[in-house]
């Protein structure tokens, strides 16, 4: 299920790069696209859209508009992070799934304390995840399909 981000709404004045930042590692763990909307201009040199693999990040003169211009053209399964009540209601309506800003970051926070993917894992660190398991005590049946049986 895509998100669509109120950039502004989420970063709570600590800066555009936060939710940058968050946008992209939950795109990461998800494997989902994200668009985040910003009021305003983009930092100087940027441009008026910038794609980050399946984050895209929009600069718009008003973010609200913007973001039910993106769910008019299909809102049904997309995910708003927003603690706008008018822009959550709006949302709704539209068949996107609204979820807080609280409720946003704590999702981003427990995936930044998962564990590392195995290939960040330092050298000769175990992994867990790709331990075998462990073989049975006793030897078990094979079954065999009717077709499986070859003759050499």
């Amino acid at each position: 299920m895509p998100w669509v981000l109120d950039g502004n709404n989420l970063a709570r004045g600590q800066g555009r790069e936060r939710v940058r930042q968050a946008a992209l590692a939950l795109a990461r763990r998800e494997k989902v696209r994200i668009v985040a909307f910003f009021d305003g201009a983009p930092p100087a040199g940027s441009p008026p859209v910038e794609w980050l693999g399946a984050v895209e990040i929009r600069y718009a003169p008003h973010a609200d508009s913007a973001i039910l211009d993106l769910l008019r053209c299909g809102g049904r399964g997309w995910r708003l992070a927003s603690d706008d009540r008018s822009l959550g209601v709006q949302a709704r309506d539209l068949g996107a799934t609204v979820v807080s800003a609280d409720d946003f970051w704590v999702k981003v926070e427990r995936g930044l304390a998962a564990p590392p993917e195995p290939a960040q894992r330092a050298a000769g660190e175990p992994d867990s995840a790709a331990a075998p398991e462990r073989l049975p005590d006793a030897p078990g049946r094979v079954r065999r399909s009717p077709r499986g049986r070859r003759r050499w």
